[in-house]
Order: structure tokens, then C-alpha cells, then sequence
């Protein structure tokens, strides 16, 4: 079963020596569950390009896939080391997680992850999304 939801989607970066960052999206997208699963799909636009993100999710594990674009799969499942990939314009690069919390309730869902680019340690990130049915 589909429906409509509306998504209020928080992502916070801690990279050293940086400032943290917060961004901030709220978007209009669609939750279905199968198997166990949920998955949650919403468009976002970052300068010109549609990226359309799907963050597939249960209490043990997530991926987060992205395409539009991008194409990128981040894949997480708490304290094991996971490994993705990103391409975009510059090429396709290896991405590896490792999350430190994951949680899913009725209407929320977060994670927070080490990310590494390569070999580059990128920082720490939490991304939590907080969905509720759409008001007609």
C-alpha cells in the first residue's frame, strides 16, 4: 500500500575542522511497505539537477539510493562497516559507512554514520526524516 506523505528531512555534517553544516528539505513523496520493509521516495533539486531519492529501511538496516543527478547507494547497518558508491559528473568513487545509531519509529526514521570518500575520511553525518500522511 502507497501513500502520500509530507517529509521534513534534516541532514547535519560534522567534518573537521569544519563548522557544522545543517540543511534543511521538506518535500512532498510516498511511503509504501513490502516484505518488512519501507521505503520512502521524494525529489529534491540541488541547483539544476531533480535527484530522486529512495531510502528503503526496517530496525536492522537502511539504503539510501539516489538517482537523477547523481546515482549513488549508501548502504547502513549499525556498527558494521558498509561500502556504496557515488557517480556524478567527476567519476564514480567508493563510499563506505558506518553507522553508530539507526532508528525507526511510526513517522521517523534517522541515522547517524561515518562516511568515508575513498580513502578520505569525510566526517560524521545524521540524516533524520520525519514523515507524516499528506493533508489533502
Amino acid at each position: 500500500m502507497e501513500k502520500s506523505v509530507d517529509i521534513k528531512l534534516t541532514t547535519t555534517i560534522r567534518q573537521p575542522d569544519m563548522e557544522e553544516q545543517v540543511m534543511k528539505l521538506q518535500s512532498l513523496g510516498t511511503l509504501t511497505e513490502k516484505n518488512n520493509r519501507q521505503y520512502l521516495q521524494y525529489r529534491e533539486q540541488q541547483d539544476e539537477l531533480e535527484i530522486r531519492t529512495i531510502v528503503k529501511f526496517n530496525e536492522e538496516e537502511a539504503v539510501i539510493m539516489r538517482s537523477g543527478g547523481l546515482q549513488m547507494r549508501l548502504p547502513f547497518l549499525l556498527h558494521k562497516e558498509q561500502t556504496g558508491n557515488l557517480t556524478n559528473a567527476q567519476g564514480s568513487f567508493m563510499l563506505t559507512t558506518t553507522a553508530h545509531e539507526l532508528s525507526v519509529s511510526g513517522t521517523h526514521f534517522k541515522v547517524r554514520y561515518d562516511l568515508t570518500f575513498g580513502a578520505d575520511y569525510a566526517g560524521e553525518y545524521e540524516m533524520e526524516i520525519q514523515f507524516m500522511e499528506a493533508t489533502k
